[in-house]
C-alpha cells in the first residue's frame, strides 16, 4: 500500500501562501502602531544598560634574580686504618693448546643423548706466586672424557697462564660417568670451569 503525502504537510505548496500572509500581518501591525502614535521615534543609540567601568591596578615590575652559587666544598683526604686493596687490571687471557697424538672420534657435549656426570671433582691449589701478586681469574679447560669416564686428553686451557699448570693437574684427576649415545658409552669433549678468588 502506497501512502501519499497529505497536501497540508507539503511545505512547498504552502510556502508562498504563508510568506505573503506573514508580510501582510507585519504591514498591518506597523500601520496600527503608526496610527496610534504618529510621533513615535526609535532611538537606536540609547543603551539598555549602564556601561561597566574597569579599574586597572598598577603592579610593580618584578626583578628576576639568579640564585647565588653554592660554595664549593673542599674534599679532605681520609686516612684509612687498614690498607686499601688496589684493583689491578685483569691479565690477558692466554690459551695453551695440547695437540693430540692421533685422531680421536669424539662428540661435542650437545650431540650426545646423556651428558657425562661428575663423580669426583678435584680443585687445584692456589699458586703461591698468584696469591702474593693478588691475581684472580677464571680458567676453562677443554678435556676429552673417554668411554671409561676418565679424562684422557686436555685439548686447551683458557685463562691466566699462572693458573694453567695447576688446572691441568687437577683436570686430569676428575672422574665422570661416561656420556651415552645410542645406549653405549662414547667419548665427548667437556669444558671444565675453575675459579680462583682470594678470600
Amino acid at each position: 500500500m502506497i501512502r501519499l503525502k497529505s497536501k497540508e504537510a507539503d511545505l512547498k505548496r504552502t510556502y508562498a501562501r504563508d510568506l505573503w500572509a506573514a508580510v501582510g500581518f507585519v504591514v498591518l501591525l506597523l500601520a496600527a502602531v503608526v496610527a496610534i502614535d504618529p510621533q513615535i521615534v526609535f532611538d537606536a543609540n540609547r543603551p539598555g544598560q549602564r556601561p561597566a567601568t574597569i579599574e586597572l591596578e598598577l603592579v610593580p615590575e618584578t626583578e628576576m634574580r639568579r640564585p647565588l652559587p653554592r660554595p664549593i666544598r673542599r674534599i679532605e683526604p681520609v686516612a684509612y686504618a687498614t690498607p686499601v686493596r688496589e684493583h689491578k687490571l685483569p691479565r690477558p687471557v692466554v690459551v695453551t693448546e695440547f695437540p693430540l697424538e692421533g685422531e680421536v672420534e669424539a662428540a661435542e657435549l650437545w650431540m650426545v643423548e646423556q651428558p657425562p656426570k661428575v663423580l669426583a671433582r678435584v680443585l687445584p691449589a692456589y699458586p703461591d706466586s698468584a696469591r702474593r701478586a693478588l691475581v684472580e681469574g677464571k680458567v676453562f679447560a677443554r678435556v676429552l672424557v673417554g668411554r671409561q669416564g676418565r679424562v684422557e686428553h686436555i685439548d686447551r686451557i683458557e685463562g691466566p697462564q699462572v693458573f694453567q699448570r695447576v688446572v691441568a693437574q687437577a683436570a686430569k684427576a676428575w672422574e665422570f660417568a661416561p656420556a651415552v649415545q645410542n645406549d653405549r658409552a662414547v667419548p665427548v669433549w667437556v669444558s671444565l670451569p675453575f675459579v680462583f678468588e682470594l678470600e
